[in-house]
């Protein structure tokens, strides 16, 4: 049985690690950052084979991808699929419940053993399949001081295993408002009794208005998180059809009727799903509304539609990480027919043998007598393959170090790491990924534990002081890089460097096989062979070598004559506006981060437009599943220029959600853990704009990664919530008396950010789409309105709202020829947004969240453009260029495969 390793992403700029095993039948992902999706479809691999997800930590670096991964799996085919992680697991996927769920993905859910509990005496696998099992090794930060010692030193690996014997601490537990099901209360002068039974926790839901699941507590807790899962992801493959089995031979060898007897094939995925409701009963559909905002489902009997708070999740410890150690299959050695002939294994009894039985027969004794002969499968086999073994390491600090090693050394684990090759009878480690962070590779612990293995284990390091920063999405690079020959300032060069800051082989006393982690990589672990660069992926590379060549990328004739033609234009209309007086509004900047509809595609990423008002800072309208790394490779990531995504990052002053839809906030909460960890904190507050749902995940997220989040205006430099209903002059918004959830909170924060941005006004206006959803008007003091539509059908209220626009930016997800399923998914064509922008009489209007790659439209957002307010009409001019340039590079059926994963994923 074959099988191999590869690596969809490593680390970079706009993408973490993420490594896949792939057998023929199935496939195991390695976790899911930003970006995983994307970088699967680029490379054209597919999902269609996923089985199970494996995440060796919780947070915005391991798992901030897995909504978006979970959907495009639904999407390609109905199935059940496993994930595991770390404890907090459960509560990460019930966050998700406003904007991930799926009727063709059934999820089970392993959370692995925490770090500090008791050990096992022999290692249980966390999952366990016909292809791998898996165990995991939890780890923890132990405060350690950094070991100088020469590499290769075995002191170093005899730790102590106290760190795995240590036993939790038994913390006094506070008395809960409800009683676990499994507890037993005293009875006076009597013996223990069980407590009368709970309803059951859906009961308790749907029977009292009041109730609280943050009430909940250990188990009970538990168990409400997996209801909520339950109802988020509801595939389940149904119990098969009889049905006749094949008809049984009568006398004559003709098949005869037997009506009692039936076999039961598995169930088609066809007739499982329509056992199931299309999507979640709490989604509002548009189709039922005529037109006009869709009615609020009334709440139903779902959990995951709830927006009451979920428990409060607390990490068994600080900083927890998780190993995993994948074992393959053990392959049987081969029958060996001689040794068989010379037992007297003839015919059917050799069979037998063969396929792994015992067999028993009588044999002469050579002195004219007859005896028992016995003969098990092993002794006609030669020895089985050494069984070969996969292990992803997480070793996000060098306090994480000791806890890792310990475990190695501990008699459960220490079978895997094994210096001499000789010596390894049972296992043989072929691959080893180090995902490490800061100050670990160097560290003389880490690489002593690295040289425990044998010589010719493949190390494969992903680290941030010793990765280059290639860019990652080629196909958009090599578009930009054309666009950028027709105007270089409206089509800057993404940032980034193919030189690490400091060179792997200059680290001193690493395993001989040891290279960085490089995408599109992939190991054979059987047949055994090392570590290559998939030839086909490299082969269609073709931004790096264009840059390495120093010299203008080749146009075609066409698209050379385009690019003239275009050019001539607008120097010839600069030159007539050479002396004009600049418009109020001409110098805002709109730098468009994501354009695309629904998922990501090679070219385009999902929403966000990054909106930056000179002298006044900037605001961010959306953030897709990607957006920070689209600012990473706009600004560049480079602390010593003056203009890089640390300090646009600091200049950010207003975060506008328009829904809960997850093209339109899944890379949210990444932005605001990047903003966490500025060296030193901004200096004021950031603005967040949405409807409720998105303020409750992020603060149940928040329990699991600090996200710098304020329930109050008094904050230097905290993220202040602000409600979307509140800034709508009509709405009827019934907000809590106090807290972050009370109408002065945010009536006072919205004129704290109109303060900071320079506003006159800020309003939201409720729009038409399949959700909750609004749109935005900006006015801002010097004279100038911005709108803002986010995803709706052409909306009247807003063409009112944004009467007289300087920049109306609009969805235009579909064409005209699609205006009945415009309607049907609440979304717009080409020609309606147009038809808006003239009702508003807007000067100016940008169309984005298209669903295609090269839509022929008038003017056009187009990611990582820099498009100022007052050049737009180039966008205009420079459409036939662009349209040119994209039929140059467009891959055969490019097209055809990216509008189907968009309407799958339309839905939404």
């Amino acid at each position: 049985m074959n099988w191999s390793t590869s690596v969809y992403t490593t680390l970079s700029s706009d993408t973490e690690p993420s490594i896949v095993i792939t057998f023929e039948s199935a496939k195991y992902i390695f976790n899911a950052g930003e970006n995983t999706t994307r970088a699967i479809l680029q490379s054209k691999r597919g999902w269609k084979k996923v089985k199970a997800l494996f995440l060796t930590r919780l947070g915005t670096q391991r798992s901030s991808g897995v909504p978006g991964l979970f959907m495009s799996v639904a999407d390609s085919s109905p199935r059940a699929m496993e994930i595991v992680g770390p404890r907090g697991l459960l509560h990460y996927l019930a966050s998700m419940r406003f904007y991930a769920f799926r009727n063709t993905l059934g999820l089970k859910v392993s959370e692995v053993p925490s770090f500090g509990t008791e050990p096992q005496k022999e290692a249980t696998p966390v999952f366990k399949d016909d292809n791998i099992t898996v165990f995991s090794i939890p780890m923890a930060p132990t405060p350690h001081p950094r070991v100088e010692a020469a590499a290769g030193s075995e002191t170093l690996l005899d730790m102590s295993e106290n760190v795995l014997k240590r036993k939790r601490k038994h913390s006094q537990e506070l008395p809960s408002k409800r009683p676990l099901l499994d507890s037993a209360v005293p009875v006076a002068d009597g013996p223990t009794m069980p407590p009368p039974k709970s309803p059951p926790l859906i009961d308790r839901y749907l029977a009292d208005p009041q109730f609280d699941p943050a009430t909940l507590e250990g188990d009970e807790a538990d168990s409400w998180r997996r209801l909520i899962i339950e109802h988020m992801f509801t595939w389940v493959e149904l119990p098969s059809k009889p049905l006749p089995s094949p008809k049984p031979m009568n006398k004559k060898g003709k098949s005869g009727q037997d009506p009692e007897h039936t076999e039961t094939p598995p169930l088609q995925a066809e007739d499982s799903l329509a056992s199931l409701p299309q999507v979640p009963h709490w989604v509002e559909d548009a189709t039922k509304s005529q037109g006009k905002p869709p009615r609020r489902s009334p709440k139903g009997a779902s959990p995951a539609g709830s927006l009451k708070r979920l428990p409060t999740f607390t990490a068994p410890v600080r900083n927890p990480s998780t190993a995993y150690i994948v074992v393959g299959p053990r392959v049987r050695g081969k029958f060996d027919a001689k040794r068989a002939q010379e037992l007297g294994l003839y015919g059917p009894l050799r069979g037998k043998v063969a396929r792994g039985e015992t067999v028993s027969f009588t044999v002469d004794d050579g002195a004219g007598g007859k005896v028992q002969r016995t003969v098990r499968p092993e002794d006609c086999m030669g020895e089985h393959e050494t069984t070969k073994v996969v292990i992803i390491l997480d070793v996000p600090t060098p306090d994480h170090i000791e806890s890792l090693v310990s475990a190695f050394a501990s008699p459960t684990y220490s079978a895997f790491r094994v210096k001499n090759p000789s010596s390894r009878k049972d296992y043989a480690v072929h691959v080893i990924y180090h995902l490490l962070g800061p100050n670990v590779l160097e560290d003389e612990r880490y690489k002593a534990f690295m040289n425990g293995f044998s010589d010719d284990t493949q190390h494969l390091i992903s680290s941030p002081d010793h990765n280059p920063d290639p860019l990652t999405f080629t196909s958009a690079g090599l578009s930009q890089l054309r666009l950028n020959q027709l105007d270089p300032e409206m089509f800057p060069l993404p940032y980034y460097n193919t030189t690490p800051r400091k060179e792997l082989p200059l680290v001193t006393h690493l395993p001989p096989q040891s290279s960085y982690m490089r995408s599109n990589s992939y190991v054979d672990v059987r047949p055994q062979r090392p570590v290559i660069i998939d030839p086909i992926l490299r082969e269609k590379d073709k931004f790096h070598p264009a840059m390495e060549a120093k010299t203008p990328i080749e146009l075609t004739l066409a698209t050379k004559s385009k690019f003239t033609d275009a050019r001539s234009i607008v120097d010839t209309r600069l030159a007539e506006l050479d002396g004009n007086v600049p418009q109020a509004g001409d110098e805002v900047v709109v730098v468009p981060l994501g354009t695309n509809s629904a998922i990501s595609s090679r070219y385009r990423n999902v929403s966000g437009q990054f909106i930056q008002i000179p002298d006044w800072g900037s605001l961010l309208l959306d953030a897709g599943e990607g957006t920070w790394g689209q600012m990473a490779r706009y600004f560049g990531t480079d602390p010593t220029r003056s203009s890089n995504v640390w300090q646009a990052l600091r200049g950010l002053k207003c975060i506008f959600i328009s829904h809960a839809h997850a093209d339109h906030h899944a890379g949210l909460a990444k932005i605001l853990a990047m903003r966490k960890q500025l060296d030193p904190p901004p200096s004021e507050p950031l603005y967040l704009v949405s409807i409720l749902p998105i303020h409750l995940y992020l603060r149940e997220f928040s329990n699991l990664e600090d996200l710098g989040l304020s329930d109050s205006t008094d904050t230097s430099n905290g993220v202040i919530p602000i409600l979307s209903d509140v800034l709508n002059p009509r709405g009827r918004y019934q907000a809590e008396e106090t807290g972050w959830r009370c109408l002065d909170h945010s009536r006072k924060a919205a004129q704290m950010l109109c303060q900071a941005l320079g506003l006159h006004r800020l309003n939201t206006v409720d729009v038409l789409h399949r959700t909750k959803a609004f749109g935005l008007v900006m006015t801002h003091q010097d004279g100038w309105r911005l709108v803002y539509s986010g995803d709706t059908m052409p909306s009247d209220a807003l063409a009112q709202a944004g009467e007289g626009a300087t920049l109306l930016i609009h969805e235009a997800t579909m064409g005209d020829d699609q205006e009945e399923m415009a309607r049907t998914k609440a979304h717009s064509t080409i020609s309606q947004a147009i038809d808006v922008a003239k009702r508003m009489r807007a000067q100016n209007v940008l169309m984005t969240h298209f669903s295609s790659r090269y839509p022929t439209m008038p003017p056009l957002a187009m990611d990582h453009a820099c498009i100022r307010v007052g050049d737009l009409w180039k966008m205009a001019t420079y459409f036939p260029a662009i349209e040119q340039s994209f039929r140059d590079i467009a891959d055969e059926g490019d097209e055809e495969e990216e509008v189907a994963l968009i309407r799958a994923n339309l839905t939404q």
